[in-house]
């Protein structure tokens, strides 16, 4: 393609990622209501569109340049990916979370959370929901929006882990880092008395992250990903 098509595909995937934004910030400030799923919509289409958009922008630049550009566009899509990241497990009243129950803190409410959001039994949460869909008292829709939603969740982690910091370059600093990841955020809900704190959620987004870490790891994947990052993603992170 010449220089004047790529142009023309970068302007075009950099305005569906400023709507798509756009459409976000709309909602947060309550101007609009995209619902649970559109903003998981908006959100992936704004990532997609935006690296769409930097990928072209690279191949009309010099080829040392290139580099430079990818590696910005994965920095900032890390920082959009962790604002929405909080958003969803500390702030979205959608799905139950209020991180203003903080302003209500005392040693009640906490025991409260304890005995009603907390489970420290691996697999307990998993099992509770399985039996509400065998007894008809939830719908499957609605476990699968869960289970899936805890294994994608930080699914995204890895990727930028090995991209922006060169020691994340092995399954098991990535999975320590992961984990610290998960258990932190499940700290976050406990302290700020919002969502539930969960073993089943520790153990779904990090079997996620790290069954996509397995993923990337696969060589062809990783020569993959490594071209059309322009070597953002190193292949050496794809093999120990």
């Amino acid at each position: 393609m010449n220089k004047r098509t790529l142009k023309i595909l970068s302007y075009t995937f950099y305005t569906a990622a400023f709507l798509c934004i756009a459409a976000m910030c709309a909602n947060a400030l309550g101007i609009t209501d995209l619902g649970h799923g559109g903003k998981i919509a908006a959100g992936f289409i704004a990532v997609i569109s935006g690296y769409a958009a930097s990928y072209f922008t690279a191949l009309c630049a010099a080829p040392k340049k290139r580099y430079s550009i990818i590696k910005s566009t994965v920095i900032f899509i890390f920082v959009f990916y962790i604002i929405v990241l909080v958003d969803f497990t500390l702030i979205d009243d959608n799905l139950g979370r209020n991180i203003f129950n903080i302003y209500n803190w005392n040693t009640t409410a906490f025991s409260d959370y304890i005995n009603r959001n907390t489970n420290i039994v691996p697999f307990a949460t998993v099992r509770l929901f399985i039996n509400a869909v065998k007894n008809s008292a939830l719908p499957l829709y609605a476990v699968l929006e869960n289970l899936l939603g805890n294994l994608l969740a930080f699914m995204p982690l890895p990727f930028f882990l090995a991209c922006l910091f060169k020691r994340f370059n092995n399954w098991y600093s990535v999975f320590i880092a992961v984990l610290l990841s998960v258990i932190t955020v499940e700290l976050l809900q406990l302290l700020f008395l919002t969502g539930s704190s969960d073993i089943d959620d520790v153990i779904l987004n990090t079997a996620g992250a790290m069954l996509l870490y397995g993923v990337l790891r696969i060589k062809g994947v990783s020569r993959f990903i490594s071209k059309i990052t322009f070597g953002v993603w190193e292949t050496e992170n794809g093999t120990d």
